[in-house]
């Protein structure tokens, strides 16, 4: 179970620390911006991208190389996914 840290306040989690807790995905057809949520038992959390223009970039620049044949290099930066709780 998740604690809150005051009335109304939770850490966020990473959507890796829910899973290897049980936690499982539903679908929130992108309401209020999220990308699923994750359950387990009477907690919910929703999941957003928490993402970086400088990362996409990278990524972006890496996948158009490797489309064209001449990436060396595979490693791009993972795209984070943090998830906060509801209540």
């Amino acid at each position: 179970m998740a604690m809150a840290v005051d009335v109304g306040m939770s850490d966020y989690k990473f959507v890796s620390d829910l899973t290897a807790e049980g936690f499982e995905t539903f679908g929130t057809g992108g309401a209020g911006n999220t990308v699923f949520g994750m359950t387990n038992g009477t907690d919910i959390y929703l999941c957003f991208l928490l993402d970086t223009p400088n990362d996409q970039t990278k990524r972006q620049t890496a996948l158009l190389s490797e489309l064209s044949g001449g990436s060396s290099d595979r490693a791009i930066p993972n795209i984070p996914v943090v998830c906060v709780m509801t209540q």
